[in-house]
């Protein structure tokens, strides 16, 4: 179910994941091009492919990044636990949904702790978690015309890290803070209501708590806890 929700998860953001990859190719492109009318003057001016050069071996890169993360993401097979920086996977979540938030015109303010102490987790279940708290704050703050704006934090707590997404939508029903978490319950018109019921099981297999709480100004607040790794 978890290997299902991702690669639905990743339907919806086809069309995100589509303009990132169509960037570097496009700078490929016309790195190449401008390669070509270079070679073609007389003399050809070779001083400046060099630079041509390194900055399509660059959009090369970004290019393969993204086919490697998609191709991580799509893979079913058994977690794998490994070493984590719990601020690369939010700076890499963030890069996945970079177009997504051009298109729903949402803002974004980053709070990342430095400094944090390392998790033992699975990148890939990990960033479902969060890539799907990030769409559901989309969601909540679709009906807003204005200033919608994404929060997202990272903190040290007693027990490890914790990291949570908070939007400025109309928040969660006292009653439902909890029930939200509960298998087919979704306020959405075409939601299965499993994405939050499997983050919280990706969590929970990772020896951490997820909940929800309610802003004082506005909108909701999802939090997730790990343990740290002890050194």
């Amino acid at each position: 179910l978890a290997h299902l929700s991702r690669v639905a998860m990743l339907g919806e953001l086809s069309g995100s994941l589509a303009h990132e990859l169509n960037q570097p190719l496009a700078a490929i492109l016309s790195n190449a091009q401008a390669a070509q009318r270079y070679l073609a003057q007389s003399p050809p001016r070779v001083d400046q492919l060099g630079d041509i050069l390194s900055d399509i071996v660059k959009s090369d890169h970004r290019a393969r990044s993204v086919i490697q993360r998609l191709r991580s993401m799509l893979r079913k097979e058994p977690a794998q636990y490994h070493r984590l920086d719990i601020n690369d996977v939010v700076e890499e979540s963030l890069r996945l949904m970079r177009s997504d938030l051009l298109n729903r015109e949402v803002g974004v303010d980053t709070d990342l702790a430095a400094g944090l102490p390392a998790v033992n987790g699975d990148r890939n279940q990990l960033q479902q978690v969060l890539l799907n708290l990030m769409m559901n704050a989309f969601d909540a703050m679709d009906a807003l015309p204005t200033n919608r704006r994404l929060r997202i934090a990272t903190q040290g707590t007693p027990g490890g890290v914790e990291f949570s997404v908070a939007d400025r939508g109309s928040g969660i029903p006292q009653a439902d803070l909890e029930r939200i978490f509960e298998p087919f319950v979704t306020a959405k018109a075409q939601g299965m209501g499993l994405g939050l019921a499997i983050c919280r099981s990706i969590v929970e297999a990772h020896g951490g708590r997820l909940w929800a709480t309610n802003n004082a100004d506005a909108g909701a607040t999802l939090h997730c806890e790990l343990p740290a790794i002890r050194d």
